[in-house]
This record gives C-alpha cells, sequence and structure tokens, in this order.
C-alpha cells in the first residue's frame, strides 16, 4: 500500500501542475493569419541623383574617378599613387568593415586630388534595391490570449554607389 501512496504522490502534483498549465496556455487562434500587406512598386525601384558643374569650353581636361561602393570599398579609376581599390582592413575573422575607416580613406584620398589640383565636377549617388524581406511575428496579449497581436517588419536590401568625377586641365 505504501508504494502505491508514493506512487500516487509523485503523480499527482504532477498532473495538477499538468492542469494548470493547460488551463492557462491559450487555445490556438483558429483561422488565418493576416495578409502580408504588398509593397508598393516604387519600393523597389532605383534611384539616381547627379549634380554637376557647369563646363569650361575650349580647355581639354584629365579626369579622375572615385567610386564608393556600397559602403565596402572605394574603386579609383585611373589609378591613384598605384592604387585601384582601397578597403578597411579587418580586425578580426568575423568582423566586418570599419566604416569611419572607410570614410577617413575616401576622404584622404579626396583631399589629396584636391591638393595635387584636382576639380570636384560631378557627384552621382544611386540606390538600387536587390530584395525585400517580410516578417511576421505573433505576439499573444496577457489580458486577452484569443486576440494575438501581429507585427509585420519590412526590409528592404539595397546597393549604394556613390561617384565623384574629378578633373584638372592638361597642361601643354
Amino acid at each position: 500500500m505504501k508504494p502505491f501512496i508514493r506512487l500516487f504522490s509523485l503523480v499527482l502534483p504532477a498532473v495538477l501542475l499538468g492542469q494548470l498549465a493547460v488551463a492557462q496556455s491559450p487555445n490556438p487562434v483558429r483561422g488565418r493569419h493576416p495578409e502580408l500587406p504588398k509593397l508598393p512598386d516604387a519600393a523597389l525601384q532605383p534611384v539616381a541623383s547627379t549634380t554637376k558643374l557647369p563646363a569650361a569650353n575650349g580647355v581639354r581636361y584629365q579626369y579622375q574617378q572615385v567610386r564608393l561602393y556600397n559602403d565596402q570599398c572605394i574603386y579609383l579609376a585611373p589609378a591613384w599613387r598605384g592604387n585601384t581599390k582601397l578597403a578597411p582592413k579587418k580586425a578580426g575573422l568575423f568582423s566586418g568593415p570599419d566604416l569611419g575607416e572607410l570614410d577617413g580613406m575616401l576622404l584622404t584620398t579626396l583631399n589629396e586630388l584636391a591638393e595635387a589640383g584636382w576639380e570636384l565636377v560631378e557627384v552621382q549617388t544611386s540606390v538600387q534595391p536587390l530584395k525585400a524581406t517580410q516578417k511576421q511575428e505573433t505576439t499573444l496579449a496577457y489580458n486577452d490570449p484569443q486576440q494575438p497581436t501581429y507585427t509585420t517588419t519590412t526590409a528592404l536590401e539595397s546597393l549604394t554607389q556613390t561617384r565623384y568625377l574629378l578633373r584638372r586641365p592638361i597642361s601643354k
């Protein structure tokens, strides 16, 4: 008889706790999740803007291009001081590029070009959306578990480029 009482004393609290947990847990909400809103067509359209300076007629120029590519690296065409690409050093195996270092490289290069007599002619910025990701999360309200709250987030991934075009007169 004692083993039965001991077994009963172990099983009864587990059954009661299980019943309490079932009583507190909400029934699954029946029906469908709300539909995700459709992205407007303008959300995935490329955007480009250009700032130009007036042309100087009758003078021949040499041109230099500096392109900031997606906040990852800087391309130079033609090469400036032997460099065609500038990129920040990665500090560790899993660390990303240091944007402060990249900005410093860009400004240093533009300052060096200005010191060497290069004049800024054009700044062109373009943004090309690549993909959109939508995610919906459900949270149950503590006061009414039958009325869940749906939170939808949309993330756009895009490629950005900024091009600086510089010129200087060709010496005769």
